[in-house]
């Protein structure tokens, strides 16, 4: 049996060395610089909501009056296997939706999705996303009069957040 010869790699060679992440924090700037510069500068803008700990003051933040509504609809199995990958369907019956929100009570920050619509979209979003245990799962739906939501209670046999 013959011995491999032992390959040291020279210092800062390594994959995990932030090389790689410097070179990515490079590329996303420049992406963005890009982007602005072609006048499509709403691609880039971040909005950030308060930190919210519980599904009520999140509500809150987004938008007042916060109501419950029929005319948001969520659809998830109520029954849930595994936490790691749950599939979520918010749809709204509303003119002007201008942003839909998956927000749940049994993770640590309760805004687990939220997505922006522009003029003419649809109201309608398809996601997948982790949850912790049971609880409540909310589909929210922002429009000119305040924000309009509906929640469901489901089971998830093993948590995805572990």
């Amino acid at each position: 049996m013959s011995a491999r010869p032992s390959v040291v790699a020279p210092r800062g060679a390594c994959a995990l060395s932030g090389a790689g992440s410097q070179r990515r924090r490079f590329v996303q700037s420049g992406l963005g610089l890009a982007l602005a510069g072609c006048g499509m500068g709403d691609l880039v803008r971040a909005e950030l909501l308060p930190p919210a700990y519980r599904v009520e003051d999140a509500l809150a933040a987004i938008a007042v009056p916060a109501r419950a509504s029929d005319r948001v609809h969520l659809r998830l199995p109520e029954r849930i296997e595994d936490g790691a990958a749950v599939p979520v369907t918010v749809t709204a019956d509303l003119a002007d939706v201008e942003a839909l929100y998956v927000l749940t009570d049994m993770n640590p920050m309760p805004i687990a999705a939220w997505f922006r619509l522009g003029p003419g979209m649809a109201p309608r979003i398809a996601v997948r996303i982790k949850l912790a245990g049971n609880g409540r799962v909310y589909g929210a739906a922002k429009g000119r009069d305040g924000l309009h939501w509906t929640a469901t209670a489901v089971e998830v046999l093993a948590g995805g957040c572990s």
